[in-house]
């Protein structure tokens, strides 16, 4: 049985309905009455010509071909076109879906969905004490129609592995025209240092979320170069796509993506190794204590870097740690600094889900300031998902993200280690992708846009069924023992 869809056509008139009602929903929540006139025909059609089911893997192909409104509208209006008004259909489509159809008891009990629940719930709760509740309830919506319609809706689809791949395979499809685009973008203009944070326009805003991507996508372009399952003109297809994507990650400059896949590769030498991921634990927690006990010395350290980012590469990688003179890290350092002022203003509630870029003006020391800073505080969020959950929603959910994301890391390595083929390779790919992007997260935030959050929450299922798959087995072997 496919996921939304049954023989009567019970689901595509519902779809239909809903999907309709997601719109007016969706252009409600936006104030934009002129954004769902232009949508309203082609949503109308894409509804009745398509069933549900067809219509969520469209939706997941289109993600990163959608176009950000906030490019042409000057930051006024953030809209990714079409895909956000499709899934807040999907949203408001698993009202009934849920009413009429059971999910699968070992998926709903999963200690990953457990804890994505408790984070949804207390994020919720900090709506309703939110400072700006509008914005708030806005943001949180915007979140569950990520993680609804990709965790929960697809949950049938998930049971089947040749879905995972499938899943993945999709949205390559639509990131490799991104990719294309963007080379000859750059090709054309001499392969600029300036010009390249914005030629990805208008699919990408600029080149830091196109790097994240780059981050969450490349290691299942690199291991499919290795796959020995496929033909040898699919190998050089994949050898192909990963050394594109390697000259574009180089030349938009994107440092947190290149330090993020650093990770991402030494995560997979020490599973290759097969190294428990209770000692992965053990020498995180010693590290962060090296880094705490010794944090004066660091700082000295880091303050003495001058390298700033530019065109050449190693320069560009050698100033991520300049903490005394280039610009970006210094902001950086001044959002983060902002987040923590808010935090200790409302240490457990925080000031609600969305509000940081509307609050964080205050919280500006005069000698964090930097030459890109505003007194109004207007041009951005926390960068970093940690601090900016704990700015908005207090410890609980900075906590809560933290043990969702170790735990999810942490069942995808062991279940990794212990299965072997395509699946591996499937579920290495998500692992690797998941790592590269919460590393990323540390300096920056993207689960807002639709371009990360259907790739995170993918991830996250694609590891949840390929762990309820090895117990299965793993319980099937015992019994028969």
């Amino acid at each position: 049985m496919m996921v939304l869809t049954d023989k009567s056509g019970m689901w595509g008139k519902i779809t239909i309905l809903t999907l309709l009602a997601g719109l007016v929903f969706y252009v409600a929540l936006v104030w934009n009455p002129l954004a769902g006139i232009v949508l309203f025909a082609p949503l109308l059609l894409l509804a009745y010509f398509f069933d549900t089911t067809r219509l969520w893997w469209i939706t997941i192909g289109l993600v990163p071909l959608s176009i950000n409104t906030e490019i042409f509208t000057q930051g006024q209006l953030g809209l990714h076109l079409p895909t956000e008004p499709i899934l807040a259909g999907f949203l408001i489509l698993s009202i009934p879906y849920f009413l009429l159809n059971s999910i699968d008891k070992r998926y709903l009990n999963h200690p990953i969905i457990w804890l994505i629940i408790l984070y949804l719930g207390w994020m919720l709760v900090t709506v309703i004490t939110s400072s700006n509740p509008a914005v708030s309830l806005k943001s949180f919506i915007v979140q569950i129609w990520f993680i609804i319609p990709i965790c929960f809706l697809s949950n049938t689809l998930f049971r089947q592995p040749q879905n995972r791949i499938k899943f993945i395979n999709i949205y390559t499809a639509g990131f490799t025209v991104v990719l294309m685009y963007t080379f000859f973008r750059l090709w054309s203009h001499g392969f600029p240092e300036r010009e390249s944070q914005w030629l990805m326009q208008p699919f990408f805003k600029d080149h830091t979320i196109l790097g994240a991507i780059l981050g969450l996508i490349m290691p299942y372009f690199y291991l499919r170069c290795f796959d020995r399952t496929i033909h040898q003109s699919q190998r050089m297809m994949w050898i192909g796509l990963s050394f594109l994507a390697t000259i574009v990650l180089i030349f938009t400059y994107s440092r947190a993506a290149i330090l993020s896949l650093g990770v991402a590769a030494g995560l997979y030498v020490l599973l290759r190794l097969k190294i428990p991921f209770k000692y992965l634990i053990m020498a995180g927690i010693m590290g962060a204590c090296f880094i705490w006990w010794n944090q004066d010395l660091l700082i000295e350290k880091l303050s003495s870097n001058q390298a700033e980012s530019s065109g050449e590469v190693m320069e560009n990688i050698e100033s991520i740690s300049n903490i005394s003179t280039d610009a970006s890290n210094l902001e950086r350092i001044n959002r983060w600094n902002s987040a923590l002022a808010m935090w200790q203003e409302k240490p457990l509630i925080g000031w609600g889900p969305g509000t940081y870029q509307f609050e964080y003006a205050p919280f500006q020391k005069s000698a964090d300031l930097t030459i890109i800073s505003t007194n109004v505080g207007d041009v951005g969020n926390a960068h970093s998902e940690f601090l900016g959950a704990l700015a908005e929603s207090g410890w609980p959910a900075m906590i809560l993200l933290i043990i969702l994301v170790l735990t999810t890391i942490g069942i995808g390595y062991s279940t990794a280690i212990a299965i072997e083929g395509k699946d591996r390779l499937v579920l290495t790919a998500a692992l690797l992708g998941y790592t590269a992007y919460f590393t990323h997260g540390v300096l920056n935030n993207f689960l807002t846009s639709d371009k990360a959050a259907i790739l995170i929450w993918g991830f996250t299922a694609i590891i949840i069924y390929y762990h309820l798959d090895f117990q299965r087995a793993k319980n099937q072997i015992t019994y028969v023992k």
